[in-house]
C-alpha cells in the first residue's frame, strides 16, 4: 500500500541564477543563465514523496498571483492533492533566489511571503475527514501551525517528521515524541551548537537533540557523506552514492520526502535512508529543485545498478 502523506509547509517559486562564482561585495558578475522552477522545502519534499510512489496531500498558502497559479499547476501535475492549498488575495507567493556557481555550490535567499499566512485553522481543515499515515513539516511556516499539525498527527498515532530547515534556533521541545527530527549540518549547529563533521560529533549532537524532543530517530543529513541515524539502538552513518553533482538544490528535501514515504511503508529506517540517498543522488545530477526529483522507477533502477 502506498503511504498516505500530509505535507504541512512551504511552497515557493525558485529563481535560479547561474554564474561563474558569487560576486564579492560591491562587485557585479555576468551570469550565464537564469530560470524558474517549483520549490520550497515543503513542496519539494511533497513532490519527491509523490514521485517515489506516495499518495501526497499538501496544506499551505500561495499568493493569488502568477507564481501561485503556476505552482498550483505544478503540484497538480505531480498528482498531489491540493484541496487544502489556499490562494490568498493580497499576499505574494513565496520565493527562493538560488545563486548557483559553476562548481555546483549554491547560496539561497528565502522570502517566505504567503507561507507566513498558513494558519492553524488551515491545518485543522486539512485533517478534517481525512486519514494519513505520515506528516511532514519544515521551518518555513509559522511555529503555531507546525505545532498544531504535530499535535493532531500525534493524537492519531501518525508518523511525524520535522525537517529543521532553514537553519535557525527553534523550540524543538514543542515536538515531544516526534518520530523523525532531521536537520542538516548547519541546521544542527544552529539547534545545538555542534557542527557534525564525523561520527563523534554526529553522536554528540544527536544525543542533545533526542534529549530535547524525545524523538524516535534523529536523522542528520550530511551531504555527500550520507546520513547519520540515531535512535532505537542505532547510531550509524548511512553512506550516500557517489555521483557528479550539477546542482545540490533540494537534495535534502528529496531525501526527507522519500525517507518518510519509505519509512511509512516499511518501518525500516536504515533501508529507507539508503533508498532516500539514491533519490537524492539522482536529484543532484540535474538543474533545479522539483525538475530534478526522480520517479520511483528511476530510483529502483539506480539502486539495482549499484547492487
Amino acid at each position: 500500500m502506498a503511504a498516505k502523506i500530509l505535507m504541512v509547509g512551504s511552497i515557493m517559486m525558485d529563481l535560479i541564477l547561474q554564474m561563474p562564482r558569487i560576486p564579492h561585495p560591491s562587485e557585479s558578475i555576468l551570469g550565464t543563465t537564469y530560470s524558474n522552477a517549483g520549490g520550497g522545502k515543503g513542496s519539494n519534499s511533497a513532490v519527491a514523496a509523490a514521485r517515489a510512489g506516495g499518495e501526497v496531500s499538501v496544506c499551505g498558502t500561495l499568493g493569488q498571483d502568477a507564481n501561485g497559479e503556476a505552482l498550483l499547476g505544478m503540484l497538480k501535475d505531480a498528482n498531489i492533492d491540493v484541496s487544502n492549498l489556499v490562494l490568498k488575495e493580497g499576499s505574494n507567493t513565496g520565493m527562493a533566489v538560488i545563486m548557483l556557481e559553476e562548481d555546483g555550490m549554491n547560496r539561497i535567499a528565502i522570502y517566505t511571503g504567503a507561507n507566513n499566512d498558513t494558519a492553524p485553522e488551515y491545518v485543522d481543515a486539512a485533517f478534517d475527514g481525512k486519514e494519513y499515515d505520515a506528516l511532514m513539516m519544515q521551518l518555513e511556516i509559522p511555529l503555531e501551525s507546525n505545532v498544531r499539525a504535530f499535535e493532531i498527527a500525534k493524537e492519531r498515532g501518525m508518523i511525524t517528521c520535522l525537517d529543521c530547515g532553514p537553519a535557525q534556533s527553534y523550540p524543538i521541545e514543542k515536538f515531544q515524541g516526534i518520530t523523525i527530527l532531521s536537520p542538516n549540518e548547519t541546521e544542527t549547529d544552529a539547534l545545538v551548537g555542534i557542527l557534525p563533521v564525523d561520527d563523534e560529533t554526529c553522536l554528540a549532537a544527536s544525543k542533545i537533540i533526542k534529549e530535547r524532543c524525545d524523538c524516535k530517530y534523529v536523522v542528520l543529513k550530511m551531504g555527500d557523506k550520507g546520513s547519520y541515524i540515531y535512535g532505537e539502538g542505532i547510531a550509524q552513518m548511512v553512506p550516500t552514492f557517489k555521483v557528479d553533482a550539477v546542482d545540490p538544490t533540494a537534495a535534502g528535501d528529496c531525501f526527507t520526502g522519500v525517507l518518510v514515504k519509505q519509512y511509512a511503508e516499511t518501518g525500516d529506517i536504515i533501508a529507507s535512508a539508503r533508498y532516500a540517498s539514491a533519490a537524492a543522488a539522482i536529484s543532484v545530477q540535474s538543474l533545479g529543485a522539483q525538475p530534478s526529483l526522480p520517479e520511483k522507477a528511476a530510483i529502483e533502477a539506480f539502486i539495482a545498478e549499484r547492487a
